[in-house]
């Protein structure tokens, strides 16, 4: 049947489904560089404004959890639809928000319907494919997927110097729109899991102890990302001073740095396990994370910009391996599993994202100390893990 299915795949089906996970990239870049303009609009502080980031990763991981159950059942694209219309809907509605409170309210629910349609793409590529096969699916996703976020932040720049804040998330609307045609080339993957009560999956993939602590160890790493996006408007434009595009661009940077890294991983893999890359990913992101901390004192802005590529770019070595390795233990809820990830992953992401803004104080080291402990963290859990596996070999 995959034999069959993959036929009928469209020649660009990789850049539709990479189009369809950067509506959440989009969504947390794209209007990054309007921070500042958003606050003042509201009369109310930059950080109140970074919560929006955390608002729509528990959003997003709420959209996951619910979405991921009923695409194993009812099929990939009729949810994806259903999350698309969703996400369209709260845009436009954040565009016209009148109070920060509406803003936080309409950021969650667009969030929602970016999980409900971004948890099926990682369902699809399951369906398809397998293994380091499938590794390398993921990874070519993820490298097209990092053109939004290099491309996100100067899109709203570019939208702020001819109009305001609002028409970013008309944009995001029509992005959205755009993708609907796109979904109607893709063709249906799904195997249709028949279970009674479908939200039992989620049981049978939490009592695979293994499965748990890989969540959790990507989960601590793919935070990261996160941590940098959450203050990069404060790192960039509060406290090294720089203007809207200036911002922009430094941004597109890290994906540029992201996209190299996928493709390094891709290369890779043909010699290396994906949990091997894994490993390296986190203890690599952990030196730079300890770099980063060691040469803020010296006030150097281009070894600063070096040493964010860097950290970030670890994460072209995480994302992919770590959903090649989770999803090879659930075959036929593969999008249940993918949504426990994003649950896990985001939530651990809105956590460190709430700490980040509760921790702000003018000065770049909490955000230093936040990034090691997080990296840390994964490092812990990831060598559990190896070890459980090695004592199951022996």
């Amino acid at each position: 049947m995959n034999q069959e299915i993959k036929q009928t795949l469209p020649k660009g089906f990789v850049v539709i489904l990479a189009m369809l996970t950067s509506i959440s990239p989009m969504a947390m870049d794209v209007y990054l560089p309007s921070f500042t303009q958003i606050s003042k609009y509201f009369y109310t502080s930059i950080d109140q404004i970074e919560v929006t980031l955390s608002i729509y990763l528990i959003g997003f991981a709420l959209g996951q959890l619910v979405g991921g159950p009923f695409s194993d059942r009812y099929g990939r694209k009729l949810f994806i639809f259903i999350g698309l219309s969703i996400y369209i809907l709260f845009s436009f509605m954040i565009s016209i928000a009148s109070s920060v409170e509406q803003l936080w309210v309409f950021r969650f629910f667009q969030a929602i319907g970016g999980g409900f349609a971004v948890v099926n793409t990682s369902a699809i590529v399951r369906d398809m494919f397998h293994g380091k096969e499938g590794a390398k699916v993921f990874s070519m996703i993820s490298m097209v997927m990092m053109i939004a976020p290099m491309v996100a932040p100067v899109v709203g720049a570019t939208i702020l110097h001819f109009s305001s804040w609002q028409f970013i998330f008309i944009f995001l609307s029509f992005y959205a729109i755009l993708l609907l045609f796109f979904i109607t080339k893709l063709p249906e993957t799904s195997p249709k899991n028949k279970t009674k009560n479908m939200f039992t999956n989620y049981i049978i993939i939490l009592k695979n102890k293994n499965a748990v602590l890989l969540m959790l160890a990507g989960g601590f790493g793919i935070a990261a990302l996160f941590i940098f996006i959450t203050k990069s408007s404060f790192i960039y434009m509060e406290y090294y001073k720089l203007d809207t595009m200036h911002f922009s661009l430094l941004f597109g940077l890290n994906a540029a740095g992201l996209i190299v890294a996928t493709k390094l991983n891709i290369i890779l893999l043909e010699k290396y396990s994906s949990l091997k890359l894994f490993l390296f990913a986190i203890i690599a992101q952990i030196c730079f994370a300890m770099g980063l901390y060691f040469i803020s004192s010296l006030n150097i802005l281009p070894l600063m910009i070096i040493g964010f590529v860097l950290y970030v770019s670890t994460l072209g070595l995480i994302f992919a391996n770590v959903l090649s390795l989770l999803l090879e233990h659930f075959k036929t809820i593969s999008a249940t599993a993918t949504a426990l990830n994003g649950v896990i992953g985001f939530s651990i992401s809105a956590f460190i994202g709430f700490v980040a803004s509760l921790l702000h104080d003018g000065t770049l080291d909490n955000i230093f100390y936040l990034m090691i402990i997080t990296s840390f963290t994964s490092l812990v859990i990831l060598l559990i893990l190896i070890q459980k596996k090695k004592k199951v070999s022996q």
